[in-house]
């Protein structure tokens, strides 16, 4: 059958130029997706169009010579690991897997160096569907661009979000959060990360997966002067009125810190509501007449020890 004929033809071209990519290839591993990629590009060069059975045969082929191996992290098909890499960093593979995701929270906070805690879980954000798929066909016109027709012909695998709780043994935490604008990306490792600032925003916004309120008050008293600019800055731009407000707390009485924009958060400030510093904790009568408060966060009530845990 020609079909056959053009398989057997173009199969050995096509492995050897992807298998010189994979030689290059930056991140620890290889989603279905992106191989579906090369594949496609390759036959471009052969002014070809793709096929799914030549797809699968690239995969075959590649994973009789061992140069790639399914991850046993994530859907059987959909990630691989590549032929002689060193063990990757669960953020590197977390961030090659998902491409919208990035580190946040307490993780964040460690990458940097706003923490000497070493958390046992990984706090991951990424987009809420809506945005990720607009996301996604925004990245597959990117890379197939006037291929991306006969590579969704041919039911190749599409760019989409991958499932998982655990990876490289470490458990996941992911939080499904708008974010454009929150993360940098880092080259080497290649992974991204919430900026400083988002990762101040994210304490007063969600203390709990950040380590608790009281790190977080520990957090802002060591790191808020370094950091004042860069916090204000996020806050004012991507805070809501009540971590306006608990933010402005934390600077000013706190940390005895003084900015423009956080002088104007005292506008945002309610009299007569149950707004609490710590979101999970209990009201308490001890107030802050200023930001109008519920200062409830025992080292911060009166006899409390500062910094306590």
């Amino acid at each position: 059958m020609a079909f056959e004929f053009d398989l057997s033809a173009h199969l050995p071209s096509v492995m050897r130029a992807i298998q010189e990519k994979l030689g290059g290839w930056e991140r620890p591993v290889l989603t279905d997706y992106e191989l579906a990629v090369l594949v496609t590009s390759q036959m471009a060069h052969l002014e070809e169009q793709p096929t799914l059975r030549l797809y699968e045969k690239v995969v075959e082929s590649l994973g009789s010579f061992g140069l790639i191996s399914p991850s046993k992290d994530f859907k059987p098909g959909t990630v691989y690991h590549l032929f002689g890499r060193a063990k990757p960093k669960a953020t590197e593979v977390a961030c090659a897997a998902d491409p919208f995701a990035y580190i946040s929270h307490l993780s964040a906070m460690e990458f940097h160096g706003l923490t000497d805690r070493f958390s046992k879980i990984l706090y991951l954000t990424t987009p809420p569907d809506t945005e990720w798929k607009d996301l996604a066909k925004e990245r597959m016109l990117k890379d197939l661009r006037e291929h991306l027709e006969p590579f969704q012909r041919a039911r190749l695998p599409q760019l989409r979000r991958p499932v998982f709780d655990r990876v490289e043994g470490v458990r996941v935490e992911l939080m499904r959060r708008s974010s454009r604008g929150a993360f940098k990306t880092i080259k080497s490792p290649t992974i991204r990360v919430a900026m400083v600032g988002r990762a101040f925003l994210d304490m007063v916004r969600e203390p709990g997966n950040c380590g608790g309120m009281q790190h977080v008050v520990d957090t802002y008293r060591e790191h808020g002067a370094r950091f004042l600019a860069l916090i204000a800055e996020e806050v004012e731009q991507h805070g809501n009125a009540v971590e306006k407000v608990r933010a402005g707390y934390l600077l000013e009485e706190v940390c005895q810190l003084h900015h423009p924009l956080v002088d104007g958060w005292t506008q945002k400030a309610q009299r007569g509501g149950s707004r609490l510093l710590d979101p999970l904790g209990e009201y308490v009568p001890h107030y802050s007449e200023k930001w109008k408060l519920s200062i409830n966060v025992a080292s911060l009530m009166p006899g409390g020890s500062e910094g306590a845990l």
